[in-house]
């Protein structure tokens, strides 16, 4: 038999799994609540010309313009001010998601500190705020 131990994973690598794997199981949470919602009443996007729209493979700016309420393209955090659709609640369950992996970095970046490991942490803190800047919007892919 053999007795030798399996390798800890890193300090950071742990603390970064925790974060992202409960913030995604609550942005999943919200999204299926949303869908829900959205499935048994109206929702802030027509249902039916929505899925042919995506199904016919549109772009996204004439989906927007074609399938939403107010047929305009959004900007931002858009869906913040219309909660009261469910499929805008999925849209934050999503959202959520991707907010994971901002705040599990800035968790890897404590833990990284902690651990002594100077370069990593540079990277960390490199990392962290490009997430933090995309998620607020401030940088984009265009």
């Amino acid at each position: 038999m053999d007795t030798q131990e399996a390798p800890k994973p890193p300090l950071a690598g742990v603390i970064y799994g925790k974060i992202c794997y409960w913030i995604v199981m609550l942005g999943i949470l919200v999204a299926v609540v949303g869908m829900i919602i959205y499935f048994a009443s109206d929702g802030h996007m027509d249902k039916a010309q929505f899925l042919d729209l995506l199904w016919d493979g549109e772009e996204a700016e004439v989906i927007w313009e074609t399938a939403s309420i107010d047929h305009e393209v959004p900007e931002g955090h858009w869906f913040l001010s219309a909660l009261s659709h469910g499929d805008v609640i999925a849209m934050l369950g999503i959202a959520i998601c991707c907010l994971a992996a901002v705040v599990g970095m800035w968790g890897a970046l404590v833990g990284t500190v902690r651990s002594g490991e100077r370069m990593y942490a540079l990277f960390a803190l490199i990392v962290a705020c490009i997430l933090t800047l995309s998620a607020m919007g401030v940088l984009k892919i265009h």
